[in-house]
């Protein structure tokens, strides 16, 4: 599946997260990965909410780096915003800072 920004002039719609079956079915074989990798078995409330924030951090420090990759690519920050579900100011407030380059900087 291809997503693309929406490049209208308009900015009163966002694509959101798209949540479903197959992201359910994904997340929950990341669960069970990591607790095998940290041989950590079936332990219950606590050892899935343990792994659930494990994965969610992984999560967020892949989304700044992927929202980094998309501006190296030409993505504006009206695309961005569409991909990430928000508005431009908000994607813009939230990752300018740790995507954008110092001038020099490779």
């Amino acid at each position: 599946m291809v997503i693309r920004a929406v490049t209208s002039e308009r900015r009163d719609y966002y694509l959101g997260p798209a949540a479903d079956e197959e992201t359910e079915r994904v997340l929950d074989e990341a669960v069970a990965s990591l607790a095998v990798a940290r041989n950590m078995g079936s332990g219950g409330a606590g050892v899935e909410l343990h792994l659930l924030v494990s994965l969610l951090a992984e999560a967020e420090s892949r989304l700044a780096r992927a929202v980094g990759v998309a501006r190296d690519c030409g993505y504006s920050w009206a695309q961005v915003a569409d991909l990430l579900g928000v508005t431009r100011a908000s994607a813009w407030q939230r990752y300018a800072r740790r995507t954008e380059r110092s001038p020099g900087e490779e």
